[in-house]
């Protein structure tokens, strides 16, 4: 009885050990080998954010007002191109709760207040996100040239409809 019961007592001491160290976990802070592209992809990433210059509900914690880390980041370094080139945020929000997203927005506007952003009434606007776009002009040519999208292949069938190629040259309705 002594002995399964010193048994249970080892099992149980060495069970709360706690977990070891994860060989997995990501790394902290910066790496002692700083590749020579990073200049170059912060230069890119930049020209993409003031391209875009949007933030959107992936940047919140879901159904709450507060930022996630990602929406930290990206609101700091939004604020640092700002400071530097100007613009406005534009606040993409799928959210149907009016008061969700209007706590965001001012979460948006508090965060480059802290970080001595200039904020006026048109920093922050609810709205879709930035691009240039396309044209009317290049869209409606592009109609005009190419018709409207029609499917080569029937999606319900799983098949290319008859006498249309398949991806070998052949034909189901007869070859060329």
């Amino acid at each position: 009885m002594l002995l399964r019961t010193l048994v249970v007592f080892a099992v149980l001491v060495a069970g709360c050990e706690g977990p070891g160290p994860r060989l997995n976990a990501p790394p902290h802070g910066q790496t002692e080998e700083v590749s020579n592209l990073r200049d170059t992809y912060d230069f890119m990433t930049d020209n993409a954010l003031l391209a875009d210059m949007s933030v959107s509900d992936c940047h919140f914690l879901p159904h709450r007002a507060r930022l996630s880390s990602l929406g930290e980041e990206r609101l700091t370094r939004l604020a640092a191109l700002m400071e530097m080139y100007g613009g406005a945020i534009r606040f993409s929000s799928a959210e149907s709760d009016p008061k969700l997203v209007t706590a965001r927005t001012q979460t948006i506007t508090d965060y480059l207040r802290g970080l001595g952003v200039d904020v006026t009434a048109e920093t922050v606007t609810n709205e879709l996100r930035g691009g240039r776009g396309m044209e009317a002009s290049q869209a409606i040519a592009i109609r005009a040239n190419e018709g409207v999208y029609k499917p080569k292949r029937d999606a319900r069938a799983g098949a290319a409809p008859a006498g249309m190629t398949t991806g070998s040259g052949a034909a189901t309705g007869g070859g060329k």
